[in-house]
């Protein structure tokens, strides 16, 4: 028995750089669309001046000498948290807060106060500062005082770059 053999021989060429390079964009592609996105967070503070305004609401003119300051104190989300921290708002006083956070208004019912304000950010969700996190009180002779919110929600820290103050405009009425 004769059996012819044949050798079978398979010659490959060397790729081309166009082809590698074809090869491996796609090769990145395709880790690029199945691979999860990259999620990240950050966490910082940003410095603005608050511009109070305090005025008689009654009469719509402004109150010069009143007493204000900013304290921060976690956003109330119903009425049984209010008793949780009812020591941060004391009454008819700014109770344990230091004189030099303490500030009066001018004859135009106006003070500036520079206050740092927490920052987040994530994957999700731009820089927000958390203006409901810091609260303004307003003390003044004849008047009911008054604690409100900078803000009732955070606010991009970009849009706050670009007004430069935050405004916080605070009507006060007579005392009985």
């Amino acid at each position: 028995m004769n059996q012819n053999h044949r050798r079978i021989t398979i010659s490959f060429r060397r790729p081309t750089l166009t082809e590698v390079l074809a090869v491996i964009a796609i090769t990145l592609i395709l880790f690029a669309i199945l691979l999860p996105p990259v999620k990240w967070a950050s966490s910082g503070s940003i410095q603005l001046p608050v511009r109070i305004v305090v005025f008689d609401a009654a009469h719509a003119r402004p109150i010069a000498g009143a007493q204000v300051t900013i304290v921060w104190a976690p956003p109330l989300a119903d009425v049984e948290s209010i008793d949780e921290y009812r020591d941060r708002f004391p009454a008819n006083s700014f109770g344990d807060v230091a004189e030099d956070d303490r500030h009066l208004t001018g004859t135009d019912g106006t003070v500036v106060v520079e206050q740092e304000f927490r920052t987040g950010g994530s994957h999700r969700r731009p820089s927000h500062a958390h203006l409901r996190w810091y609260w303004v009180m307003v003390l003044a002779e004849g008047y009911n005082g008054v604690v409100i919110p900078v803000r009732h929600e955070s606010q991009p820290v970009a849009i706050l770059r670009e007004q430069k103050e935050i405004v916080v405009p605070i009507g006060l009425l007579r005392a009985q």
